[in-house]
């Protein structure tokens, strides 16, 4: 008989309301867990106590993306479009830098806006184009135009973009229609497209393996293999419940998480596409997951998961460590 699954290690409650992502901040000074949340507000959590450190009010639109800017500045992208750079001030976080690109979407997803380098970010724009914005200018420097991809049909919304770590600034990006392009950025061009499940909610990579997991509303997540600048599809791997919100692989490529619809957190290995356990502690959608990059002292933990959505607070494992 199978061994049953961990409890979480910890629950963050409070009155946050719905979440929509979350992001660690962990180096030797500072183990936090930043959590943005529908509100607006951007909750951020002192691991070493399990208390709220401090509330940065980013606004009333839903907070959909948090990212480290050199390991110390904050960049918030809200739904209204706005892209926000925040820099610590005391226990306080000032905002330093707001870049509106005159785009916004209601689509909830996490992947519209990656950090591309320390001062430059990638981000979803009109028309199925995605542009580079530099942080220290707030220009417009470079747009992947979608006009260059050789297919008729519309491509709809930008609903994913993943930079390729260690591939000489090559980008995927998945479009509505159910299309996934690999880019090459600083010849913005295309290098290989495919067709895939329409509206992906989710997309991860990691360079282990050099596969690409996609998860879509359908009951699907779509495996793919890379190499020599082409895709190719891998298999396919069916979940009990559709409806996929978020997918994370852990920084060691050994496993991934799925944040599923229906309230779970399916866990799968990287290796054999296995799925390894079901944790059922949340009770609505689950909209972010994210492991830390490294060690957690205050959990003696080396890779520790959070998980959050619709209820409100946030789960921490401590599972196949």
């Amino acid at each position: 008989m199978a061994a049953s699954p961990p409890d979480p290690k910890y629950l963050l409650r409070g009155n946050m309301g719905c979440v929509h992502s979350l992001l660690f901040q962990i180096n030797s000074d500072v183990e936090h867990l930043f959590v943005g949340c529908a509100s607006g507000k951007i909750y951020v959590w002192d691991l070493k106590k399990n208390r709220i450190l401090t509330e940065i009010e980013a606004g009333t639109d839903p907070c959909l993306t948090l990212h480290n800017i050199s390991d110390k500045n904050l960049l918030v992208q809200q739904k209204c479009g706005s892209i926000k750079i925040y820099n610590p001030s005391d226990s306080h976080w000032m905002i330093s830098k707001t870049i509106n690109h005159d785009y916004h979407s209601f689509c909830r997803n996490l992947n519209r806006c990656q950090v591309l380098a320390e001062d430059t970010i990638i981000t979803a724009l009109r028309d199925s184009n995605v542009g580079l914005y530099s942080l220290r200018s707030s220009n417009l420097e470079l747009t992947l135009d979608s006009s260059l991809i050789p297919v008729s049909k519309k491509l709809g919304e930008v609903m994913a973009i993943k930079p390729l770590p260690g591939m000489d600034q090559k980008v995927l990006v998945a479009y509505e229609v159910g299309l996934l392009v690999l880019w090459d950025i600083k010849a913005k061009k295309v290098l290989h497209y495919m067709d895939i499940e329409p509206y992906p909610m989710a997309l991860d990579f990691e360079t282990l393996h050099m596969q690409l997991i996609i998860g879509s509303p359908s009951e699907k997540l779509q495996v793919f293999n890379l190499s020599s600048d082409t895709l190719t599809n891998k298999c396919t791997l069916t979940l009990k419940n559709p409806g996929t919100s978020v997918i994370n692989i852990r920084p060691d490529a050994k496993i991934f998480t799925v944040g599923n619809w229906d309230g779970r957190l399916r866990l799968f290995s990287c290796k054999t596409l296995k799925q390894l356990a079901v944790l059922d502690h949340h009770r609505s959608t689950v909209h972010d997951v994210t492991y830390s990059p490294h060690y957690v002292e205050s959990y003696n933990c080396k890779y520790i998961m959070a998980a959050a959505g619709k209820d409100g607070y946030v789960s921490l494992w401590d599972i196949y460590n």
